[in-house]
């Protein structure tokens, strides 16, 4: 365990400013021609932009309390890759608009961030956006762990969201660490309490945001399909249902994201695509 750990902590955060210029008019087919597999990444692309906001936003009101210059250092370039991250899912989302009702699900994802904002202390935001976090960077190491969830996927698409869960796993500890800053080394109980209901809101939206791609197919009453979504999530080969090992180590009281080592995936993914078009950020 200390050796992974050790390999996972020193992962240096990279911001690579990358545009992609995805082809909307395969938006709806782009992974191989999968429905099902193709409807669930666009659905999660759906979360991210407001998400990404949020997230900087969140760890961003506790910078003045961060004294270690490498913490200092690793806020800023996750507040570089985020930022990023949001502009592409942006445009992605866009493309989207032609078979998505994009306005309707944006509205809803900024209703429950400003009922969040308006009813919760800025230490519930950082505390889920460590949550968040957490869930992002295991579906990023599951993502590029198995070439199957991306196989025969459209070139571009296929590298936005390889880039993505690279930077993912890179700066999965900047938030946690924060946290831990604000909290004064106390943040377990607050952080388990605060996964337990993001957890339960997460997979809410994830559903609702599928049911929305589903609708613009007009697939959202088909029983086949929401079958064929959830043995793909559950079943085989189960992207949601590999999430657990990791996704349970969350609720340790000793628990740091750099006790799971992404580095054999990162440097997978690193070779996997063409990143010569990154400009350092």
């Amino acid at each position: 365990m200390t050796t992974a750990v050790h390999a996972a902590a020193t992962q240096t955060i990279t911001p690579r400013d990358i545009s992609f210029d995805v082809n909307a008019e395969r938006i709806a087919d782009w992974a191989g021609g999968d429905f099902t597999r193709t409807s669930f990444f666009n659905a999660l692309s759906l979360m991210f932009p407001i998400g990404e906001r949020f997230f900087i936003a969140s760890v961003a009101a506790f910078r003045d309390r961060v004294t270690d210059p490498k913490l200092l250092a690793e806020v800023k370039a996750f507040v570089a890759q985020e930022g990023m991250h949001t502009r592409e899912h942006l445009a992605y989302n866009e493309a989207m608009r032609r078979v998505v009702d994009v306005d309707h699900v944006e509205k809803r994802e900024a209703q429950l961030i400003a009922f969040l904002r308006a009813n919760t202390p800025p230490l519930t935001h950082l505390a889920v956006t460590c949550a968040l976090e957490h869930f992002t960077a295991i579906m990023a190491h599951e993502l590029l762990k198995r070439p199957e969830y991306l196989a025969d996927a459209e070139p571009t698409y296929n590298r936005l969201w390889t880039w993505h869960a690279i930077e993912e796993c890179e700066h999965k500890s900047v938030a946690f660490d924060v946290l831990a800053v604000a909290t004064q080394g106390k943040s377990a109980g607050l952080r388990r309490r605060t996964m337990a209901t993001v957890s339960i809101n997460f997979m809410r939206d994830i559903i609702s945001n599928c049911y929305d791609v589903f609708r613009g197919s007009n697939q959202h009453r088909s029983v086949i399909a929401w079958g064929k979504l959830a043995w793909y999530l559950l079943g085989y080969p189960g992207f949601l249902r590999n999430l657990i090992p990791a996704y349970v180590q969350y609720y340790r009281a000793d628990f740091h994201p750099s006790q799971i080592d992404d580095n054999p995936e990162r440097e997978r993914g690193l070779a996997s695509i063409d990143l010569s078009q990154a400009v350092p950020a």
